[in-house]
């Protein structure tokens, strides 16, 4: 950005010599015109006017061209002010949710009265470290020997406990995260994709983290995280590495 102002001040200073040189020209040949023109007493009105008209025109352009200059560099600092501020907020942020994120509450987990229960408490230490809006575990099994995931547990997600919801690997987001064993993220989510209810209506999130659950090559299940807000790299690693110690805390 500094090369940026280094050249507009060169080439500010080009064209405003160049300006200058040429208003000089511009009153030299008036100056000289009726003596060119070979034109004798009696036209000094006409020529006054003319002479007027044009250094109107020049001080007009000049003024033009001072402030042109002026103003691209306030907004080129502007911008540049801007930026570092925008860096400076950004790195804010991620060293706030770095220092905010961990994975103790998950280490902690025990596997509880059955494996929903303990889905369900590994979901809502997820949301709640990550501020995300909603989040699903979808378990694994195979029937009729094709394999699938079903809804297991959720997290202030729109449907009833007694709903059926269940994909076959390579259907959908859910499936495919499953089929293929890697992280999908999505970072604009059509409107109507997913809603979050709560007492004050319903609003569609825009981002959505889909991680699968992994026992050796194994897929076991996949978590489903959505936000209104981008998950970083960072927060994406983080949910990764809980999906890892939650194999640890699942019954045999």
């Amino acid at each position: 950005m500094i090369r940026s102002l280094k050249k507009t001040h060169r080439l500010g200073a080009i064209l405003a010599t160049a300006f200058f040189a040429a208003a000089l020209v511009c009153a030299y040949m008036l100056y000289s015109l009726p003596t060119d023109l070979g034109l004798t007493s009696g036209h000094e009105g006409v020529l006054t006017r003319t002479y007027l008209i044009v250094a109107v025109t020049l001080i007009t352009g000049g003024a033009a061209l001072y402030f042109s200059l002026t103003g691209r560099e306030e907004i080129i600092v502007y911008k540049t002010k801007n930026e570092e501020t925008s860096d400076t907020s950004a790195t804010s942020a991620s060293e706030s949710t770095n220092s905010t994120i961990s994975l103790d509450a998950v280490a902690s987990l025990t596997a509880g009265e059955s494996k929903r229960q303990l889905y369900q408490q590994f979901l809502q230490i997820i949301c709640d470290q990550l501020s995300a809006g909603q989040g699903a575990y979808y378990e694994s099994f195979e029937s009729e020997g094709i394999r699938k995931v079903r809804l297991t547990a959720g997290y202030a997600l729109a449907v009833g406990e007694s709903s059926e919801v269940a994909y076959d690997f390579g259907e959908g987001l859910v499936g495919q995260s499953a089929a293929e064993g890697r992280t999908l993220y999505v970072d604009d989510i059509p409107e109507g994709y997913i809603k979050i209810v709560s007492g004050l209506g319903t609003a569609s999130p825009r981002y959505l983290l889909i991680v699968p659950v992994l026992k050796g090559r194994e897929v076991k299940g996949v978590i489903e995280i959505a936000s209104f807000t981008a998950f970083g790299q960072d927060e994406r690693t983080y949910v990764e590495q809980a999906a890892a110690l939650l194999i640890e805390k699942m019954p045999e």
